[in-house]
C-alpha cells in the first residue's frame, strides 16, 4: 500500500490509493468474521466466536500486515 501512495503522481491518486486500502481492510473484516463465527469456530473447538467489530478490524488488519499488505 505504502509503495501505491509513494508511486502516485498527484494528490488525488494518493487519496484514492488510501480510501482502497480502507475500503479493502473494512471488507475483508466483515468477510473474517462472517466466515470466523460460522466456520472456524464451529469446526475449531479452540477459537472463540468475534463478538465484536473492533476485534475483527484488528484481526483483519494483522493478517494484511502478515500476508505483506
Amino acid at each position: 500500500m505504502i509503495k501505491e501512495v509513494m508511486k502516485a503522481k498527484t494528490e488525488r491518486e494518493a487519496i484514492v490509493e488510501i480510501l482502497v486500502f480502507v475500503l479493502v481492510v473494512l471488507i475483508s473484516t466483515f468477510i473474517l468474521r462472517f466466515t470466523w463465527n460460522n466456520s472456524l469456530s464451529k469446526h475449531i473447538t479452540v477459537l472463540k466466536p468475534i463478538n465484536s467489530f473492533f476485534d475483527a478490524l484488528f484481526l483483519s488488519i494483522s493478517f494484511r500486515i502478515l500476508g505483506g499488505i
